[in-house]
């Protein structure tokens, strides 16, 4: 219940932005609109061997686009690094609330609000482009938002073990723009990973990159491997567990130094 109040107050805490996000969303759409004009580009007129046609690769663009709002486009670090800088997460850690929860259930009031008054109406103003996908099956839905939810809490485990490292470094910043690179750059945003060469092609699918915007997005397309939400939930209790531990070692940390 605890957990549930603070992911309303972040919820309505973000609704103050919602007229200053509009221009983001066209920005975003934009940027969905150039990756699909140049995949139109390079698979027009040409024979696919496989599911990329022209027309499911303007799907799959302009669903990625939607889903990052919920995936990736997070707060660097989960702010942890602000409360380090400033002192004020010794005050977090003594709250009657373990403060990985506490960090994560913020941030995912946030993402619920990217989920209404980002992802969606990206979603749209896409969809008025390439068209919208309807699954054959309408379990698909189900096992989509399961999917999205586990992209998103990997997601979330990721970006806060960036801004924890903060308790050892000065600085994050390095860390959150080499995570946001692996992230774009094995997680499918702008290439399928199936249709990768070589070794990363094989390794990419079962990185914990890849639970976060690709078996979403497949998901929902009802291409998705039969191991994708295997995958995704293997490395959500693998990064929890990581998680806890670096919180507990983060913890005596600030309990030996002080802050």
């Amino acid at each position: 219940m605890v957990y549930w109040r603070i992911i309303r107050k972040s919820y309505h805490r973000n609704l103050q932005y919602r007229l200053s996000h509009v221009i983001n969303n066209v920005a975003s759409s934009i940027f969905g609109l150039v990756f699909i004009a140049i995949w139109t580009g390079v698979l027009s007129g040409k024979q696919v061997y496989g599911p990329y046609d022209v027309k499911t690769m303007g799907y799959y663009i302009a669903i990625c686009q939607s889903v990052l709002w919920m995936t990736t486009f997070m707060s660097p670090g989960l702010n942890v690094q602000i409360g380090v800088r400033s002192g004020a997460v010794s005050l977090d850690m003594i709250k009657p609330v373990h403060y990985l929860w506490y960090m994560l259930s913020q941030e995912f009031g946030r993402l619920a609000y990217n989920a209404f008054y980002r992802s969606v109406p990206i979603g749209l103003l896409l969809g008025l482009a390439v068209g919208f996908f309807f699954p054959s099956n309408p379990l698909t839905y189900f096992w989509f938002i399961l999917s999205l939810l586990l992209g998103t809490y990997v997601g979330m485990l990721l970006f806060y073990l960036a801004g924890i490292s903060s308790f050892w470094t000065t600085e994050i910043r390095w860390v959150h723009l080499i995570l946001l690179s692996l992230i774009f750059g094995l997680g499918g945003q702008m290439i399928p990973l199936d249709l990768m060469p070589g070794l990363i092609g094989k390794v990419a699918p079962y990185l914990p990159f890849s639970a976060m915007i690709f078996y979403p997005v497949m998901t929902l397309l009802e291409l998705a491997p039969p191991n994708g939400m295997l995958v995704q939930a293997g490395w959500a209790l693998v990064l929890t567990a990581v998680a806890l531990l670096v919180t507990s070692m983060a913890r005596r940390k600030l309990e030996i130094q002080g802050g």
